[in-house]
């Protein structure tokens, strides 16, 4: 016979299980939402379109969506915290 321990153990295990499952779909419906309507999800000031001019870096007040959207692979830099932070990070390891 089930006891009132065995019982509420079998549910506590579904509650954990229900709350994983749960975090899975938000996660997947925000990134699915960033597919769909990416304009709605990043602000302007996440991307910049800079021209650079005898070495030096102009940012271009108004940007062309189509111009960056058809920019060659040399024409895009991607610049992340998180990406310059692990690259110091590994440099100083390797010194």
């Amino acid at each position: 016979m089930w006891s009132r321990q065995h019982l509420r153990q079998l549910l506590l295990r579904g509650y954990r299980d229900l709350r994983i499952r749960t975090a899975a779909v938000v996660m997947f419906a925000l990134t699915w939402w960033g597919v769909l309507y990416p304009e709605l999800c990043f602000t302007e000031s996440t991307y910049e379109q800079i021209m650079v001019v005898d070495g030096q870096e102009i940012v271009l007040k108004e940007t062309d969506i189509e111009d960056i959207l058809n920019a060659t692979g040399d024409e895009v830099v991607v610049k992340s915290r998180l990406l310059e932070w692990l690259e110091q990070l590994f440099h100083k390891e390797e010194s």
